[in-house]
């Protein structure tokens, strides 16, 4: 019998990144799924927030995203600067949306 690949999207959740071992642990994680040819590495073309200032607006980045080759599922990876979180959001339907849009 041949077993066919395939995703666990709908198994993963979004979580915080608030130690180093859950963020090596998903590093390794998404690398893996990239390298089994489960997830495309896709580059990050929108701000997660953009903050307003009394003089500019400042943009911020998620470092990684991922989409599903299977379901089609994006995931967005923002690594932890410590103290300060990182996060993994789940957007199930592949159609980003940032925080000042809502979910």
């Amino acid at each position: 019998m041949v077993q066919v690949k395939k995703c666990d999207c709908n198994e993963r959740i979004e979580i915080d990144v608030s130690t180093e071992k859950t963020f090596q642990e998903l590093k390794n994680f998404f690398s893996q799924q990239v390298e089994n040819g489960i997830f495309e590495d896709i580059p990050v073309t929108e701000p997660f927030y953009v903050g307003e200032g009394k003089l500019e607006s400042i943009s911020w980045y998620a470092n990684k995203w991922y989409k599903c080759n299977y379901c089609g599922c994006l995931w967005e990876f923002d690594y932890p600067d410590f103290p300060a979180k990182g996060f993994v959001r789940k957007f199930e339907d592949g159609i980003y949306k940032s925080e000042s849009q809502g979910e």
